[in-house]
């Protein structure tokens, strides 16, 4: 089956370069009309679809960018702190006062997840039938 399809391929394939380079001789015009035609609406459809899965997302989208801004922001945080620390260790030299040593983090004590054991039937045997 398969090698016959393959010369049924080659031939449609083959007809269509010749129609589209006759066309192209014989209309130039029409091809370039053609063409951005089919460009405009590639680009329209494009837009479409993409008004309709921003639309779509909703709420998950809003969620998503709402926590992509928070991680963001702890980021700059991050290395806000990090240049603080950098700049500290490079003025080694000079005294520092008391007051301008950063403070020890309170770290919050993580709760414990409860966790409950499920009694299950463990004397019952099975039905070896049904295998």
């Amino acid at each position: 089956m398969n090698h016959r399809v393959q010369p049924i391929i080659a031939v449609i394939i083959a007809l269509g370069a010749f129609g589209f380079l006759y066309a192209l001789v014989t209309n130039p015009g029409e091809m370039v009309k053609m063409g951005i035609t089919v460009i405009l609406a590639g680009i329209i459809i494009y837009f479409i679809v993409r008004y309709v899965m921003n639309r779509s997302a909703g709420r998950e989208g809003a969620s998503f960018k709402k926590a992509a801004k928070q991680s963001r922001r702890r980021f700059k945080d991050q290395k806000a702190k990090h240049r603080a620390g950098h700049k500290n260790r490079v003025s080694h030299l000079r005294s520092v006062p008391s007051d301008s040593k950063p403070k020890p983090m309170i770290l919050k004590k993580k709760s414990q997840t409860q966790l409950t054991v499920i009694e299950g039937k463990k004397n019952k045997k099975k039905n070896r039938a049904l295998f």
